[in-house]
């Protein structure tokens, strides 16, 4: 296998743009209104595990072996799981996705799966800081790359040989971060542009009723009749 950066990275934006299909279809679901507004219901939560948790494991599935290490964005799933509704809707996720994990074996399997847990966990929490709301785009990219990072270096600290280690990380690391980043902004912007169609139509909908009280308070003219 070639294990150069370019081809890495290809196979990762292919990945990306599958699951930012799949999620966009989330966000023109009827259940995303009640998300962006904090409060899914019980069933919307074991919606979106399942749903993030499917993603989660398709990262897996379509990564790149490299030396014993899958090269993928299978943190992605859990940590847009827990940005978008809590830290047991992220868990719930990345334990499908590590659970998958580490039913492939390998020397990292044991840092992967433990990182695709983390990873809703970390982004739920960012959720609650939040006050159940999605935190925006910068700080969802600062988070994928961050989250990728502490990936690598819970990697470092759990694989051995060491060597092998340096080895794995250093070939992956950029593909991956970069990956997750991409994909991760992707679908922020997504949800801001329906937060900001919301607030436009709210808006709209503010002002028809303003008129429409305004037209009610008017005194009955021979206009108003007509109406």
């Amino acid at each position: 296998m070639d294990g150069s950066f370019l081809p890495q990275f290809n196979v990762l934006l292919q990945l990306i743009c599958v699951i930012i299909v799949a999620a966009y279809l989330l966000t023109q679901s009827r259940i995303f209104p009640e998300i962006l507004d904090g409060n899914p219901t019980l069933k919307t939560r074991i919606i979106l595990i399942l749903f993030f948790g499917g993603l989660s494991v398709y990262g897996s599935i379509s990564g790149i072996d490299f030396l014993g290490s899958i090269v993928n964005v299978r943190d992605l799933g859990p940590m847009v799981a827990g940005l978008l509704a809590g830290p047991w809707v992220g868990i719930g996720a990345g334990l499908i996705g590590a659970a998958y994990r580490l039913s492939m074996g390998g020397i990292t399997m044991y840092s992967c799966s433990i990182t695709a847990i983390f990873a809703g966990l970390f982004g739920g929490l960012i959720w609650i800081y939040y006050k159940k709301r999605f935190p925006g785009t910068t700080v969802a990219v600062a988070f994928a790359v961050l989250m990728e990072v502490f990936h690598m270096a819970l990697t470092l600290m759990m694989v051995k040989p060491f060597d092998e280690a340096v080895a794995i990380v250093s070939r992956v690391y950029l593909p991956m971060v970069l990956a997750n980043a991409a994909g991760m902004f992707v679908f922020a912007m997504m949800v801001k542009n329906i937060q900001k169609e919301r607030k436009i139509q709210a808006e709209r909908d503010a002002l028809q009723g303003e008129l429409k009280l305004k037209v009610n308070g008017m005194p009955c003219t021979d206009d108003t009749r007509k109406r």
